[in-house]
């Protein structure tokens, strides 16, 4: 329901992808499955942000970060990757007690 939506809103929000997502639809099913996963979350976002939330999708490469899988926290590059979300956690003032 809206309502429930509309919840999201009220919550700053951030989703993060890692790198070799195709731009284009692939006849590997296993890429284009997280190309379209993506492409849902950059409308997710989008609709979030229509009314009024504070969504933000991350894809790690543009920061320069790769060689991620789709956990990123758990790469070997974990501790740059929880770095990019320190760091917005303290924009969004969400790192104090």
């Amino acid at each position: 329901p809206k309502e429930e939506f509309l919840k999201l809103t009220k919550i700053p929000i951030v989703i993060y992808y890692g790198d070799n997502i195709p731009d284009h639809p692939v006849k590997d099913w296993g890429m284009d499955h997280w190309r379209v996963r993506k492409d849902m979350a950059k409308l997710w976002v989008e609709k979030i942000n229509t009314y009024g939330g504070q969504a933000e999708l991350v894809s790690l490469p543009d920061l320069g970060i790769y060689g991620n899988t789709h956990f990123p926290f758990s790469d070997t590059n974990n501790l740059q990757v929880a770095e990019v979300l320190s760091n917005w956690l303290s924009e969004k003032g969400l790192d104090k007690k």
